[in-house]
């Protein structure tokens, strides 16, 4: 494993314990990051799926009436009728904090469908087009919230996987490696000096004699 190249100093070793506390408890900190982060993912994964099937059942429905105008009024009568459509909505959009990543938070209200195209030219179809587009706004909506909650949090779960690899396989390993070394070569210069005192004071007794 590879090792700090640090002098073996009981100061340097304060110091390196210190670190590979720190470094520890940071994995830890993260490994729990994750954890939430995948619990979120998990969440809205099963919230889009069922929205995005509402919302595509709700534009074909309103491909369906597009298509019946189509064939009863022809393009360009459509395309006039289409210009005098306001939905009115009011969007606004919010944002909430998970673990650091922004979350928006998007909300639209719809007044009721009122076309402001004439009779003449128009019929149920045209109608029913502009209802079906107004009923599928609102999923629209959150559909959106859901794809860029999703894109945000995998973002910062593939952010958050390569700081644990980097700690667990580089950092907190180096770290222990090299405390490990240094505990051995300061004990091992403990029992030197040690020898070396008995030594001393055997030779001082000795000499006394």
């Amino acid at each position: 494993m590879e090792r700090m190249n640090l002098p073996a100093t009981k100061s340097n070793l304060i110091h390196l314990r210190e670190e590979l506390d720190f470094a520890r408890e940071g994995l830890d900190l993260l490994d729990q990051k994750k954890e939430i982060l995948i619990n979120q993912i998990s969440f809205l994964v099963s919230k889009v799926d069922r929205v995005r099937n509402k919302v595509n059942a709700d534009l074909m429905t309103a491909y369906g009436h597009l298509k019946e105008a189509l064939i009863e009024h022809g393009e360009s009568a459509v395309e006039s009728a289409g210009l005098g459509v306001r939905a009115g909505e009011n969007l606004s959009i919010h944002e909430r904090s998970l673990m650091g990543v922004v979350l928006p938070m998007v909300s639209i209200e719809l007044p009721p469908v009122k076309p402001q195209y004439g009779l003449y030219g128009t019929g149920k179809a045209m109608d029913d087009t502009a209802g079906a587009v107004h009923d599928a706004m609102e999923s629209i909506a959150e559909l959106a919230e859901l794809e860029v909650g999703i894109e945000r949090v995998l973002a910062e779960l593939r952010k958050t996987l390569k700081r644990i690899n980097a700690l667990s396989h580089i950092y907190v390993p180096m770290y222990s490696a090299t405390v490990r070394r240094m505990e051995e070569t300061l004990e091992e210069k403990e029992r030197e000096a040690l020898f070396q005192m008995k030594r001393i004071r055997g030779s001082r007794k000795d000499g006394m004699l």
